[in-house]
């Protein structure tokens, strides 16, 4: 299951390098370089509601490639 949230994250920085640079550098900020939310937006010039958004979108889209994966999958006894 490891491998399935690696490539979900993966898949969805990909996308966001490609489509939307600002929330590929906010996940490098604040989950590669364990930098604080006031840091990242500060690093990143934007207010606190457009990064609230942008990190929403990111953690969503994230979470749909790892749906995608059958991440959330658990197969349950009948």
């Amino acid at each position: 299951m490891e491998r399935s949230w690696c490539a979900a994250i993966e898949e969805g920085l990909a996308y966001y390098r490609k489509n939307d640079p600002l929330r590929a550098d906010l996940f490098e900020l604040r989950y590669v370089q364990h930098r604080a939310e006031d840091d990242v937006i500060d690093q990143l010039h934007i207010g606190r509601t457009t990064y609230q958004k942008a990190h929403q979108d990111l953690l969503s889209t994230i979470a749909v490639y790892a749906a995608e994966r059958g991440v959330f999958y658990r197969e349950t006894e009948s």
